[in-house]
């Protein structure tokens, strides 16, 4: 079955199968006759080195196993060591794992036939982002050797890896063993996973088999060329419930897939004030001091698109205004908009800094639009990918910078980081406002297909790593268009803070977004949204469990008011900081099973840190709940201790493990909430 010693098995010198797979000028590649040699390293680091085309093709496992974690991580690379071209590689599977699986169901004997047994595997995924209320909810398929039913194949409909299906997934043996599987590639990639049928009207296959790989590779390598696949990172989920092992996974993610700062020490995703690009220098400024003068706890300021381009009025797309929002046509320039921002953003840095808040600026580095005026149009066509043929034809097109060239990813980098430096920004926001697939293909020869993807992949992560060297105690959000980009080798640089571009509309179902938190929790712990701020408190608390960017003054309409709940306001911002933290270092789990199935239900998740024996619950009777009452079913505690807890509505109490276990809520309005925090004192009952 699918579990650490089949892998390991996979992985032996001897072994006749391995847990790859591809082709080589059009022959399945027999890789039992491979010669293969292993470098140790330390940590756990290794390198296992294929010799597929003695002379000519060579294939190295960048490993890690991971000796904290049950957990094994590695990224191929295919690199060319002759003279001359090598043959065409073509069908790689990243991974290819196949195992026998359990019976399920029992056997069967008859007499004349071999016993046969059924058996099942369940595949858990997620839905991707794609501004929708649906973004994130969870997906599980069961298979069997049955035709029709014995198959699941996910696969990138566009080039951002996390559009359509979240790049992790889930395969149970039962509910008890199974592994997680996670695909570190921020373009296209495609997965199946597969039931075997032996025999169709019996309904027979004992085993089923997972394959991952890029969704378009089919190419020749140059002398001395080397080329990056995608990475792929197994969990293994053994004599551990399916809620015990999404907590691991999370510990896992944030121990070695999460960004740290000079020092070593984890950066949280913040709250922010966020304020549109183009409003005006002297009204951001005035925001922040009311901020600093209220004490709004908030840690940072979020400047979004507009800021730059040519002079003019650049307003917010929701802006009550008669001039159009143009800020999608700007994006390729690198100047200044001096109609908002005169003197550019370090008026504004300076004044974050001084109220004691970092300063987050929005850029969308690798989309170019032919008409806003950027000088690398001219200077240097051949470092962009897209439609060329119509440019000339005059029509406006949409170009992808090409960071998988050296060159243009030095001038990236030089740019962003020089302004950053001139103007004072502390982070560094990366949005990404096109489908690459059709410009990446723009860019292969017809017998090197996918070879500009995986450069560009490569230079993207190298660009990023660049950044965080240059600036150690930043954090990258990882925006491209909303959560379209989530995969855990970007997490290791960056997190999400705009998870789903949902919450950037009005109006929206805030209820979905609490499901996106949850949902998000499983795989990626460092991540947040949008929100438009305390006005209505429930809305507010829907966005709370991770960082924010609160839009409550964001652009001209939105302004302080005399008779702003300034206390309601600060103290959401700080109940609202308690719970990220907790998700920082705590367990998480949901107390309301499906609550996307019925918005009858209420919803609500707990997050427990068993180190520090505290945790909180976040719980919400939304607006199509009848029932005022509901009982916490809470995981973690002692039932003898004794516990602090202490809730968002003022009230604090001492209460035994046992009755804060089975605590009744109550809210007596549909659309309310309850936040609660409890400790653990030294005290029995």
């Amino acid at each position: 079955m699918y579990c650490r010693k089949t892998f390991e098995e996979l992985l032996d010198l001897n072994s006749p199968v391995k847990p790859f797979s591809f082709s080589y000028g059009g022959k399945t590649c027999d890789l039992s006759q491979v010669p293969c040699t292993i470098e140790t390293g330390t940590g756990g680091n290794r390198k296992m080195i294929y010799e597929v085309v003695p002379g000519t093709v060579r294939l190295t496992l960048e490993m890690t196993v991971w000796p904290d974690f049950p957990v094994i991580e590695y990224t191929p690379y295919f690199e060319n060591i002759g003279s001359a071209d090598s043959g065409i590689i073509s069908e790689v599977s990243v991974l290819d794992y196949e195992a026998e699986d359990p019976v399920f169901f029992g056997e069967q004997r008859l007499k004349q036939w071999d016993p046969t047994g059924n058996s099942k595997i369940s595949v858990r995924y997620h839905l991707g982002s794609k501004a929708a209320g649906s973004d994130f909810l969870p997906q599980k398929r069961d298979l069997f050797s049955r035709p029709g039913l014995n198959k699941l194949e996910m696969e990138c409909a566009s080039g951002r890896c996390s559009t359509d299906y979240l790049p992790f997934f889930g395969v149970d043996n039962d509910p008890m063993n199974g592994i997680n599987i996670a695909i570190g590639w921020s373009c296209a990639w495609k997965c199946s996973v597969e039931k075997e049928i032996t025999e169709i009207i019996w309904g027979r296959g004992k085993k089923s088999r997972i394959r991952c790989g890029m969704k378009r590779a089919a190419f020749r390598m140059h002398p001395g060329e080397r080329l990056m696949q995608p990475g792929i990172l197994i969990h293994f989920r053994e004599n551990k419930s399916i809620r015990d092992g999404q907590n691991e996974f999370r510990r896992f993610m944030i121990a070695h897939h999460a960004p740290r700062n000079r020092r070593g020490e984890l950066i949280v995703p913040p709250l922010l004030l966020a304020f549109w690009g183009g409003l005006e220098t002297d009204k951001q400024i005035r925001r922040i001091r009311t901020a600093q003068e209220q004490q709004l706890p908030y840690e940072g300021v979020w400047i979004d698109a507009g800021w730059m381009g040519s002079p003019g009025p650049c307003p917010h797309f929701l802006e009550d205004t008669d001039c159009s929002s143009d800020w999608p046509r700007r994006v390729g320039s690198w100047d200044f908009n001096t109609y908002a921002h005169p003197q550019g953003l370090k008026p504004i840095s300076e004044a974050a800094h001084q109220a004691g808040m970092r300063l987050l600026v929005w850029f969308e580095s690798l989309r170019i639009f032919s008409g806003s005026g950027a000088a690398v149009i001219k200077e240097h066509p051949e470092w962009l990918l897209g439609d060329k043929q119509a440019f000339a034809e005059g029509k406006e097109v949409n170009f992808l910078l090409n960071i998988g060239i050296p060159e243009a990813r030095k001038y990236l980098f030089d740019t962003v980081s020089g302004i950053m430096e001139r103007e004072g920004i502390d982070d560094y926001r990366e949005d990404f406002n096109m489908e690459p697939d059709a410009a990446l293909a723009s860019g292969d020869e017809p017998d090197r297909i996918g070879v500009t993807e995986m450069k560009f992949v490569e230079g993207f992560y190298l660009f990023w790593e660049e950044l965080r060297k240059r600036f150690p105690d930043m954090y990258i959000d990882n925006c491209a268009s909303g959560g379209r980009r989530l995969e855990y080798k970007a997490a290791s640089f960056s997190f999400p803070l705009c998870q789903s571009d949902f919450a950037c509309f009005l109006p929206y179902e805030e209820e979905c977004v609490p499901l996106e938190h949850l949902y998000l929790d499983d795989w990626l712990p460092q991540h947040g949204t949008l929100n438009w701020g305390p006005a209505d408190p429930y809305h507010m608390a829907c966005g709370l469990g991770g960082g924010m960017g609160c839009k409550v003054w964001q652009f001209n309409g939105r302004e302080p008011k005399p008779d702003d709940d300034y206390d309601l306001h600060r103290r959401l911002v700080q109940w609202g900081k308690q719970l990220r933290d907790i998700h920082m270092t705590g367990d998480v789990y949901p107390l309301v099973e499906g609550p996307e199935t019925d918005w009858r239900k209420w919803s609500g998740q707990q997050i427990h840190d068993p180190q520090k024996n505290c945790g909180m619950v976040q719980i919400f009777r939304r607006k199509n709940s009848p029932d005022p009452e509901f009982q916490l079913k809470l995981a973690g505690l002692d039932p003898a201790a004794v516990y602090e807890v202490e809730f968002f509505t003022g009230e604090k109490s001492r209460l035994a493990g046992r009755e804060l276990a089975s605590l009744v809520i109550r809210l007596d309005s549909p659309r309310s909430f309850q936040i609660i925090k409890y400790q653990k004192t030294g005290d029995k009952k």
